[in-house]
């Protein structure tokens, strides 16, 4: 496999790997987008191509063997001395984190609502079926916000919980637990593909019940209203390890509605965290959000686990990617 950057001026584009070094690429599940990062050789001499001269907003396309991974655009440089520069790059998602909007739903679909509102931007869009009733002002707000304020609406209301990506300039949203992947890698032209989870190094895990909660109260998010809507707990859970209680503000919910909030919070929260860090040879579909089946014998790390950061490094034709998981 080989890596490649391109960049991107008007309808032409070029090869600029050859300059580059130190290329990385990580994501975040709470973060929306790509961040890629590279070094770049670069020189003020007359002998130094102006075509080849990177400037803020041009766009990057980054590829693997021919195949394109995504674009991204440029945000932030830094220089040093003469000869040397480095870039900050995100995926096209970044574009949602830097406009804000007022937009109005009226018991639209969560999929409906997140169409339109990417409709207006122009942006490219395919979702996956989300029936949760929208009904919600929103102002002064980024449309990265909107988003994640409606999928957390529908994930309160039935458990499902969605991911955001950008596949290269088509943003997608899908059920988190329809990405579970099995990434293969060759080791060398002659030899089988081999799962890239049976070959992990430095591993690590640790438990918590800090962030359980056993006590689950649905408020209504109406200031003038101490209403409580719903309430649900675990009488197993709170005689082991004490009460622990968490409130949530909804919008206006009938009561059957407001159950369902709860007891889907609950399933949720009320459980021992484990938080796991291995180190893998890396592949282009290792993404946070995405799901990996790991079997990790000697620290215990064995089930389904999701991707909460996957940081890629590319160096001497060698691709590595750290990933942090949490049990799902």
């Amino acid at each position: 496999m080989m890596h490649e950057l391109y960049l991107i001026k008007g309808k032409t584009q070029k090869n600029i790997t050859q300059l580059v070094g130190n290329l990385s690429w990580s994501s975040n599940i709470d973060a929306l987008g790509v961040e890629l990062s590279f070094d770049y050789a670069y020189n003020d001499s007359q002998h130094f191509a102006k075509r080849d001269i990177l400037e803020m907003g041009a766009h990057i396309v980054l590829s693997n063997s021919g195949k394109v991974i995504s674009h991204f655009v440029i945000v932030s440089e830094s220089v040093s001395g003469r000869f040397g520069k480095s870039y900050t790059c995100f995926d096209y998602a970044w574009y949602l984190n830097k406009n804000e909007t007022v937009i109005q739903f009226k018991k639209a679909s969560a999929s409906q609502a997140i169409q339109k509102l990417l409709d207006k931007f122009g942006v490219k869009h395919k979702i996956a079926p989300i029936k949760t009733a929208i009904t919600k002002i929103y102002k002064d707000m980024t449309v990265s916000d909107i988003i994640k304020d409606i999928l957390e609406q529908a994930t309160q209301e039935t458990k499902h919980k969605y991911r955001i990506e950008m596949d290269k300039d088509i943003l997608t949203i899908n059920k988190m637990a329809d990405l579970v992947i099995n990434p293969k890698v060759r080791l060398s032209a002659n030899t089988p593909l081999v799962p890239i989870t049976s070959m992990i190094s430095s591993p690590s895990r640790s438990r918590s019940i800090e962030e359980m909660k056993n006590n689950i109260l649905i408020v209504s998010s109406n200031e003038e209203s101490s209403k409580v809507l719903a309430s649900i707990k675990s009488a197993s859970s709170i005689a082991r390890y004490g009460q622990l209680t968490e409130v949530v503000s909804v919008d206006e919910k009938n009561e059957a509605q407001a159950r369902n909030i709860a007891s889907n919070i609950l399933s949720e929260l009320n459980r021992i965290t484990e938080d796991v860090s291995i180190e893998l040879l890396g592949h282009d579909d290792v993404r946070a959000g995405r799901i990996l089946v790991v079997d990790e014998p000697i620290t215990g790390i064995k089930g389904r686990y999701v991707i909460k950061s996957a940081n890629h490094s590319v160096s001497n034709g060698i691709h590595k990617v750290s990933v942090d998981l949490e049990a799902v």
